[in-house]
């Protein structure tokens, strides 16, 4: 399905940044620099970004006609996600969450009723399903954090390599949607073979295509 161009905008130019001074030479400096950059948002900015992700993603979603779209229970500064899975399931649409499998190398998505019926992952602060995995092809659309991300699309992650490793596996036409501020929409380096990209960021300033181009 192709985009719809008044659904979704094109990467604005007020959100293609200038690299910082002085460069981050490696991944662990870009995220250093980028939960920084995180940290020093405000509340209230915080806050205008749940929702325009909440509205944004809701419009996106039920304009697609998605039945089940992937979520992700946020992290330290992560943008919040509960509202917009209240929102969506709403909108009727089924919600499933990422839960890392047993010998903690892979990761699988879980369908669950939202942020409620997660439970507290041993030893981690990471909130999981419980449940049967799904099929990756099930999935319509997918939600995730990134630490950063370039204007062609490819995110850079904590650098566990979990989403790395499932991008591969969802259908041609599934869309994936990054989450992070405009700040970090950036020229990050180096960029390596297994670096996946994603076709959409949702920042406080709206949603957008990445690389310049409609995806279907």
């Amino acid at each position: 399905m192709a985009a719809d161009p008044n659904l979704v905008g094109s990467l604005p130019n007020a959100i293609v940044r200038d690299l910082p001074e002085p460069l981050p030479q490696d991944k662990r400096a870009w995220r250093a620099w980028a939960d920084s950059a995180q940290r020093a948002r405000s509340v209230a900015q915080r806050k205008q970004h749940t929702q325009v992700l909440v509205a944004e993603v809701t419009r996106f979603v039920t304009q697609r006609n998605a039945q089940l779209v992937g979520l992700y229970s946020p992290l330290g500064v992560e943008v919040e996600t509960r509202d917009l899975a209240n929102a969506l399931l709403v909108a009727g649409v089924q919600l499933a969450y990422p839960r890392v499998q047993p010998d903690g190398e892979a990761m699988d998505f879980v369908r669950a009723d939202g942020p409620a019926a997660l439970q507290p992952r041993p030893r981690s602060r990471m909130l999981e399903p419980a449940g049967p995995a799904i099929a990756p092809q099930t999935l319509d659309v997918l939600v995730i954090p990134v630490q950063a991300v370039r204007p062609e699309g490819q995110r850079l992650g904590r650098g566990g390599g979990y989403f790395d490793r499932y991008l591969p596996l969802l259908r041609a036409d599934a869309a994936t949607i990054g989450v992070c501020p405009a700040a970090c929409v950036i020229a990050w380096t180096p960029l390596e073979p297994h670096d996946q990209k994603l076709q959409w960021v949702c920042t406080e300033l709206g949603l957008a295509a990445l690389d310049g181009a409609s995806h279907g």
